[in-house]
């Protein structure tokens, strides 16, 4: 006879899916515990992280500048080594030091200069706008008046609903948006928190720049001594991956956006030319400036760059930003359609949906720089999903391509080929079977009464 503890032991074995049970259950219990936790700390964690952030914001404006500026140190770079490496000791080391200086003065240059066009234009022409939006109201108020003389009830209704909106307008625009927005340009000009944060980013990037190959190797060599040779080369491939996305979608449409501001600035000094417009050359180069930097964004970007143009135009008349507004979407149109293929080509691999996703997605989220950023950083993510699913395809032995999951055809289980699935009943509910059991008994029941 054997022993009782033997033969627990022996129905332990028999059947191990009770431990598994167990271990299951424990498990949820200790992760639904920590996700409480989580929730109740999460007010607490979200103030750390954004102190966090707060305190990181040099570095980070420091690695967003330097990374901006990669190309043209890249370039100067060189265009600079090997020249001063021949004639001096030292001439890489000075080489890169110089790279980084000029560049550096060279992004300063071009923000501030972009600062001076546009500012003092800005507030010229929304002050404008301010003065001269009672006429405007008086002007529409007129040509509706006109248009509805024949219906007077309907042009007394509608004079009233128009007065009180016009009068919610100019007071929403005199007592709200305006000290709203001079409150904004003033502070984002003269916190002296947010200069020190540029000034000491504007360092940590001519750092970043004149050591970025020491920090790439101190990186690799980090990532072999935590993982193994295939895994971080693996690691490597990705990093470079994105890269490549990031630097040549932002390069890409850096170089997109200054082409349509330029262009912008033509059409609409021949535009003033021909006698469409009327506006002096200060004016045409604040609305290209407008028009180039909103084209960062995709797909959104001419035309959030459009309206506040166009409002601005309206101050010297309807009639001419109705003009500006058929060019806006005629260089719409060039520029996605021509232009911006040819430079950008095909960089993120993403579809027009998924553009628009990331656009609004990362826009929703983190603003301006998420509309900016948002397609790459999607394109990044977007392959890594693609690249997981394509690895359990393969471990499956199933097709990873997406063109052979069209139509209607299912995967076999045994031979894991794709096979036509062919035209199937539509199910039977439970009160058409029992009608069909009855009539069925009926007629036997019939049957045994005939014989």
């Amino acid at each position: 006879m054997q022993d009782p503890d033997q033969q627990n032991k022996i129905k332990f074995r028999d059947r191990p899916h009770y431990f598994q049970w167990g271990l299951t259950a424990f498990c949820v219990i200790v992760l639904s515990v920590i996700v409480v936790f989580l929730l109740q700390w999460l007010p607490g964690i979200w103030k750390v992280f954004k102190k966090l952030l707060r305190i990181l914001s040099p570095f980070i404006y420091g690695f967003v500048m330097a990374y901006l500026l990669m190309p043209v140190f890249n370039g100067l770079y060189r265009r600079l080594q090997p020249r001063l490496s021949q004639r001096m000791k030292n001439g890489t080391r000075i080489a890169k030091g110089l790279s980084s200086i000029l560049t550096l003065l060279i992004g300063i240059a071009v923000v501030g200069i972009l600062l001076w066009m546009v500012l003092p234009q800005l507030v010229v022409s929304i002050f404008s706008l301010l003065e001269s939006m009672d006429s405007y109201l008086d002007e529409i108020s007129g040509w509706v008046a006109a248009l509805l003389k024949d219906n007077p009830v309907i042009e007394r209704n509608f004079m009233q609903i128009y007065d009180q909106f016009s009068r919610q307008v100019i007071d929403w625009v005199q007592n709200i948006a305006l000290p709203q927005l001079v409150a904004l340009m003033t502070g984002v000009v003269t916190t002296v928190s947010v200069l020190m944060d540029l000034l000491i980013g504007v360092i940590i990037a001519l750092y970043i720049l004149n050591s970025k190959d020491t920090f790439c190797a101190q990186a690799k060599k980090l990532t072999y001594s935590l993982f193994s040779v295939r895994r971080a080369n693996r690691i490597m491939s990705r990093v470079n991956y994105i890269h490549r996305v990031f630097g040549g979608f932002i390069t890409g449409k850096l170089i997109d956006s200054l082409i349509i501001g330029v262009i912008c600035f033509v059409g609409l000094r021949m535009m003033i030319g021909f006698g469409l417009m009327t506006m002096d050359q200060s004016f045409a180069l604040l609305i290209s400036v407008i028009i180039g930097v909103t084209n960062i964004i995709p797909f959104f970007g001419p035309f959030i760059g459009a309206i506040p143009s166009t409002i601005l135009i309206m101050v010297i008349s309807p009639v001419q930003a109705l003009y500006f507004v058929i060019f806006i979407l005629a260089l719409q149109q060039f520029d996605g359609n021509i232009l911006g293929p040819k430079i950008l080509g095909n960089s993120t691999g993403l579809s027009s949906f998924w553009v628009m996703f990331a656009i609004l997605l990362f826009g929703g989220v983190f603003g301006f720089a998420g509309m900016a950023v948002g397609v790459p950083l999607f394109a990044v993510l977007y392959s890594m999903v693609t690249e997981g699913i394509n690895y359990l395809l393969e471990k499956r032995g199933l097709s990873q391509d997406t063109n052979d999951y069209r139509g209607k055809s299912r995967i076999d289980p045994e031979t894991h080929h794709f096979v036509e699935v062919r035209e199937e009943a539509p199910p039977v509910s439970a009160k058409e079977r029992r009608r069909a059991a009855e009539k069925a008994r009926a007629a036997q029941q019939e049957e045994k009464k005939e014989d």
